[in-house]
């Protein structure tokens, strides 16, 4: 079986590299040679690949950075979305969309795969809007797998999340990639507050509450409920 993986080069591709086995092949070009917001480039080497699963992981995935250039944060994870999309079309592989909780708002948390999105900021903004364009298929999955990808010295008291390590998820995620026939798969750690999932780690950061500068962009709870495998 052939995965062709976007964004293969960044946090989440580089674990997901570790765990996926050699019986697999594995297509995982950089960005200087397939880039996702050029069309005939992501469509050239997904058709001469022929893979039988796409796994989008590639995206503008910085909160603060996608508020100050929407411009960036649209090119990155709608249009490059929609030109993997298309590439596509006229091919049987399945398509994996790894999302976000940030497509929710955040007020009440214990999401289930049918809440509705309502996103705050520009960041779950173009992650719902890119969810909407992989359903266009007939043979997708939209995986929401929040992680911690950097461990940060000062961390938040007061928001609440179902996040794993980035070093804990990517096995889950591949074996539901391979084993869960849902189209929308949650996967969740129990919810706490982010810091209490750092001393789960026993890391011992510093604990903070979310700044008023950032508390109309960061959603207070954005806990799921699991369906994982």
């Amino acid at each position: 079986m052939k995965i062709f993986i976007t964004g293969g080069s960044g946090n989440l591709g580089k674990e997901l590299k570790k765990v996926i086995p050699n019986t697999y092949q594995i297509v995982s070009p950089t960005r200087v040679e397939c880039d996702i917001e050029n069309f005939q480039e992501i469509q050239n080497e997904i058709a001469k690949s022929k893979p039988d699963i796409v796994l989008h992981l590639a995206g503008f995935v910085d909160i603060i950075g996608c508020e100050g250039n929407i411009t960036k944060a649209i090119d990155t994870n709608v249009i490059g979305t929609i030109n993997v999309v298309k590439s596509c079309l006229n091919l049987k592989c399945k398509l994996v969309y790894v999302s976000s909780e940030y497509v929710f708002k955040g007020d009440k948390g214990n999401y289930s795969i049918n809440d509705k999105l309502n996103p705050i900021n520009i960041y779950g903004k173009t992650k719902s809007a890119s969810e909407h364009i992989i359903s266009i298929l007939p043979n997708y999955q939209i995986i929401r797998a929040p992680f911690i990808k950097t461990k940060y010295p000062k961390v938040y008291t007061n928001q609440y999340c179902s996040r794993y390590f980035i070093e804990d998820i990517a096995e889950k995620i591949f074996n539901n990639i391979i084993n869960n026939k849902n189209n929308i798969v949650h996967i969740a750690n129990d919810r706490k507050s982010l810091y209490n999932h750092y001393l789960d780690k026993n890391l011992n950061p510093l604990p903070i509450e979310i700044p008023d500068n950032m508390k109309n962009i960061t959603p207070k709870d954005t806990s799921l409920i699991n369906n994982s495998i």
